[in-house]
């Protein structure tokens, strides 16, 4: 039997290789996710163990909350002696870390996806993890050495002048030298070298160190030293082995990196579900054209497990070969979605392809399981040939109870419905993750009950599309209409894929129009000052020299900064803390209260805080309750809960006065810096003075109330863009099923299409024929992903109602995507019409 699979899949050469085309596009985006992460992370993986290269153990700042936005806890310089006392330590060396921004030749900030660049100071032998490519090490304030990445992609040399801002404003430094991690070329993250004293300098840190290496004396194991060490280290520092540190260290990149991947994953798994319907419809085609070959095969003595294992197993050879090739798909989809990145300005590690047994394992399993599943009950179906079947004259399908065949699915799918409406509606609890995490099961379920209802409604469907083309007696749009609906399953399964492609489509708009149009609410609402300092990207913090600039710039008589930090408060988890001045904060910002009133905040004192509303209701607070805050590095404050706010735009988490958040927390750069002008004062003017005085802060900018709700929805259209390109690769595959369940019914039709043209049809007529039947198959999936897609951004804005986001349908955009649906269904219908029309007349008529 294993021949007579090999022998069909290559007579069936065309259906074959569209069938693996579909499979071979959701592998390649798992496979190309996987590898470009692991591609990621084994660069950095490499830069932070050359980084620890030489130490035994590490001594660092706790970091129970990872964050892109955590600072470390400074440890005295004094407990690097106390360490070298040790009778277990050889030598124990301390680094500043800081986080620093690289001006290239083009004077745009390089951006880094995944990690800050990096300023370090120079760590002296035995830690010998950097190597230096060319030049030598900085020696003085005007010097620096840069990352070899850096270097080559900027094209600077030894000597050259290279803008880099850290702590302090934009400096030109003198570079003395290109450094690596090891011997890894061009990998990691981009990162400067500075001379201890220097990076103590530029980050305001006299007498301390963020990092202290240590080296073992000879007999002493790394478990022994770090017996020695602890008693010596405060609650909020903590000593790790050097790998500890290093796995530490990656896992705060991968949780960085997790919304990338988890985001590139779930579009991947989306592309393997279409391509699932479409090799499910191929198959099922497959079957019923093969009816009598499967009855002659019975009648030749072919049990009914001979048949299920022979269709299974072309399944199986089909889909091994597509995850194959998919695997190699997958290094190239890394390579276009590390293009993608780099095209938006972020700077990549550079190290070698990685390709892992689990991305191995995994683009083989779900490519094998996906298209044995989706064969499986075609499959089956071929056993119930009867040999007698073989005796036929023609394998016309049997019509009896065609009908109840199609209303047997809707009552499970009614209940699969019911069921998803009540967990949507009905469950979830009192917090934001548990309604939406039960409204997206609800939501799923739904989905899936829809596309098992879709079968008994595409002949109404129909009927209602074809009716205007029909008028007047047209017969083409007729026959196209009945085309479509004679077998209802298939038209559904094809219509399917595309339904589930544009209700995604459609969902990411309305959600991303709805948390655009909130965002600018609050914006709006909340903040009265003239201007906003921040970074450029809006999310990355800012030295806070930059709010000394506002301070000086004429016609300003109010300036309030904000600092965030991770943290942990009460019972609601990881979020964030924010600092503000309580005596400046109420001239540029005006709080949504739900308990409280401005007093509240003007009397806001060490030992009290604001919560937003969704992490009063996660940790179930009230005003007046004593809660405990916990910071990254583990430190603990009780506070009592002054106020309740909404604003889960700018204020998110809680706030604490800026005393006690710098009491607590260790951040030493701001989040933003609020301006207040006065009366009479030119806006123009102002405007172009603040910008004017943070030239000295490239990346950094001041942007009006409009500007800052414009760059908010700029923001959200940015990650708008890449969810279409991630899901042009499901809709590919959806229109790839409505060529393949074309291109498979007119050899289900050759004699018809042969009988059609004797009497009289014209190859153009032919070709609008199948153009029709594309565009009615197209436009049911189209209208009922518009409708799924309304449904989904419905139910899942509705769990996020506290977190301030709204329904807002963008009509302009709906109305593209069914035009666009319609069109893609009508170009998909190309080539099988082109070849219906190339059909030679008396060769059709004679075929069986």
């Amino acid at each position: 039997m294993l021949g007579l699979t090999l022998r069909n899949i290559v007579m069936r050469r065309e259906r074959a290789a569209l069938t693996a085309l579909a499979v071979f596009l959701g592998v390649s985006m798992i496979c190309g996710t996987f590898v470009f992460t692991d591609t990621i992370r084994a660069a950095f993986r490499e830069q932070f163990t050359n980084a620890a290269r030489g130490a035994v153990v590490v001594v660092s700042s706790r970091q129970d909350v990872s964050s892109a936005i955590s600072a470390p806890a400074p440890m005295p310089t004094s407990l690097i002696r106390r360490i070298r006392a040790l009778p277990g330590a050889a030598a124990a060396q301390g680094q500043m870390q800081g986080v620093a921004t690289i001006v290239g030749r083009n004077g745009k900030p390089i951006k880094s996806l995944g990690s800050q660049t990096f300023a370090i100071s120079y760590l002296p032998p035995p830690f010998s993890g950097l190597t230096f490519v060319a030049g030598r090490r900085p020696r003085n304030s005007g010097e620096v050495a840069i990352d070899e990445a850096t270097a080559v992609r900027e094209h600077y040399r030894l000597g050259d002048l290279v803008p880099i801002v850290t702590g302090q404003p934009e400096r030109k430094f003198r570079i003395t030298g290109v450094v690596r991690y090891g011997n890894a070329s061009l990998g990691g993250g981009p990162f400067v070298v500075f001379d201890l004293g220097t990076a103590r300098g530029l980050y305001g840190k006299e007498g301390e160190v963020d990092l202290i290496y240590v080296a073992a004396a000879r007999g002493t194991t790394a478990g022994t030293l770090i017996r020695e060490i602890r008693p010596l280290l405060s609650p909020q520092l903590v000593v790790r082995t050097a790998g500890a540190q290093v796995n530490t260290d990656l896992q705060r990149i991968s949780s960085q990196l997790s919304l990338v991947t988890g985001g590139l994953l779930a579009f991947g798994f989306i592309a393997v579900l279409i391509g699932a319907l479409v090799i499910f419809n191929t198959f099922s085609i497959t079957v019923t054209q093969r009816a009598q070959e499967f009855a002659l095969l019975r009648a030749l003595g072919a049990t009914r497990l001979q048949v299920l294992g022979a269709v299974v197993a072309e399944a199986a050879v089909l889909g091994l070969l597509a995850s194959l090739v998919g695997l190699a798909g997958g290094v190239g989809a890394a390579v276009v979605i590390r293009a993608l990145f780099s095209a938006t300005g972020h700077s990549l590690p550079s190290a070698g392809i990685v390709l892992a047994g689990r991305t191995v394992l995994v683009g083989l399993a779900v490519g094998v399981l996906v298209t044995v599943a989706a064969g499986l009950l075609p499959a089956w179906r071929a056993t119930r040939v009867a040999p007698l079947e073989a005796l036929r004259a023609a394998g016309i399908p049997r019509r009896a109870r065609a009908g109840w065949r199609l209303l047997t699915p809707i009552v499970p799918a009614s209940l699969l419905g019911i069921g998803g409406a009540a967990v949507a509606f009905a469950a979830g609890g009192s917090t934001t993750s548990g309604r939406l995490t039960a409204s997206a099961i609800g939501a799923v379920m739904m989905v899936l009950a829809i596309v098992g209802i879709v079968p008994a409604i595409v002949g109404p469907l129909s009927r209602i599309l074809g009716w205007p083309f029909e008028r007047g007696g047209r017969i083409l749009p007729r026959l196209a209409r009945e085309n479509a609906a004679r077998n209802p399953a298939r038209t559904a399964i094809s219509a399917s894929g595309l339904m589930i492609g544009l209700a995604l489509v459609l969902f990411v708009t309305v959600y991303a129009n709805g948390l655009r149009t909130s965002t600018r609410q609050i914006i709006a609402r909340t903040v009265i000052g003239d201007f906003t300092i921040e970074s450029q990207d809006g999310s990355s913090p800012i030295p806070a020299a930059s709010a000394r600039v506002a301070a000086q710039t004429p016609g300003v008589i109010a300036v309030s900064a904000m600092k965030t930090a991770p943290a942990r408060i009460g019972g609601a988890g990881g979020v964030t803390a924010v600092g503000i001045d309580p005596t400046t904060i109420s001239d540029v910002y005006r709080f949504d209260w739900i308990n409280g009133s401005a007093a509240t905040v003007a009397n806001l004192t060490p030992g009290e805080a604001l919560v937003e509303r969704a992490t009063a209701r996660a940790a179930d607070l009230h005003v007046g309750e004593r809660t405990t805050v916990t910071t990254e590095t583990g430190a603990r404050a009780a506070v009592t809960v002054a106020g309740i706010y909404s604003d889960q735009a700018l204020l998110r988490g809680f706030a604490l006065p800026l005393t006690q958040f710098n009491m607590l927390f260790h951040q030493q750069q701001l989040a933003a810096v609020f301006v207040k002008l006065g009366p009479g004062a030119d806006r123009v003017a102002a405007g172009s003075a603040l910008n004017d005085g943070l030239r000295q802060f490239p990346g950094i900018v001041a942007r009006s109330q409009l500007q800052l709700r414009n760059e908010a929805g700029n923001r959200v259209h940015s990650i708008l863009l890449l969810f279409y390109a991630l899901l042009a690769i499901s809709m590919l595959i959806a229109l790839l099923g409505i060529v393949n369940t074309l291109t498979l019914s007119i050899y289900e039709r050759t004699r018809e299409l042969g009988m059609l043209r004797a009497v009289g049809m014209t190859p153009e007529q032919v070709r609008g024929l199948i153009r029709s039947e594309s565009a009615i198959t197209a436009t049911i999936g189209t209208i009922i992903g518009i409708a799924v897609g309304l449904g989904l951004a419905w139910i899942v804005t509705r769990a996020l109602t506290e977190q301030g986001i709204v329904f807002s349908v963008p009509w302009l955009q709906v109305a593209v995507l069914l035009v666009l649906g319609m069109i893609a269904g009508v170009l998909a219908a190309l080539p099988p019409a082109a070849r219906a029309a190339r059909l030679d007349v008396l060769a059709a008529i004679a075929h069986e």
